[in-house]
């Protein structure tokens, strides 16, 4: 007898199951191992210890409800393996490869009529097309003459704009500064 065949026996050898020829034989493996012994004593300890209980009582739909919930369990969508397609673009099944195509080519019109058309831009004429320094026409309202006085004002004679102005100070630190030369 090995173990697999010990271990498939020893309840049967507790309920008085075996013929004599095969009880012969679970005892001669006890005998030569002491770990069976006290797996024997263990195991008819426990099967004691279960009889000693009292019996459940339970509602008379009890089993049929508790097949339905294994059927139930066993049949449940979440728990099946869902196989994925084959197929794939890009890592996008059909569907939504096509999917992305569309809200990628939407994306792509919308952006191109949002875009500022540069044809309107360039064909643009200014609105005074004359000499900047010349007198300007009469459009109505005042005569101008050559006679009128043209003011202009203090802030209008420097442009904030220019950029040839050299606004910078220039510092002389040729004696200010001494070099010190790093310690390490």
């Amino acid at each position: 007898m090995n173990r697999y065949q010990f271990e498939a026996a020893i309840s049967a050898y507790i309920e008085n199951d075996l013929n004599l020829s095969d009880r012969q034989a679970f005892e001669s493996y006890m005998d030569s191992n002491p770990d069976s012994k006290a797996l024997v004593n263990n195991i008819r300890s426990t099967m004691q210890s279960v009889k000693g209980l009292n019996d459940l009582k339970t509602s008379s739909v009890f089993m049929s409800n508790l097949f339905k919930r294994i059927e139930f369990e066993k049949n449940r969508p979440s728990k099946r393996i869902v196989e994925r397609p084959a197929k794939s673009i890009f890592g996008f099944t059909p569907l939504y490869a096509s999917l992305m195509a569309v809200l990628v080519a939407s994306f792509i019109g919308v952006g191109v009529n949002l875009w500022p058309d540069n044809s309107l831009l360039e064909n643009t004429t200014p609105a005074f097309t004359g000499n900047i320094t010349s007198t300007p026409a009469n459009l109505g309202g005042n005569p101008v003459t050559d006679k009128t006085p043209i003011l202009v004002s203090n802030e209008t004679k420097t442009d904030s704009a220019d950029t040839t102005i050299n606004n910078k100070k220039n510092f002389r630190l040729d004696d200010n500064v001494k070099f010190v030369k790093k310690q390490r």
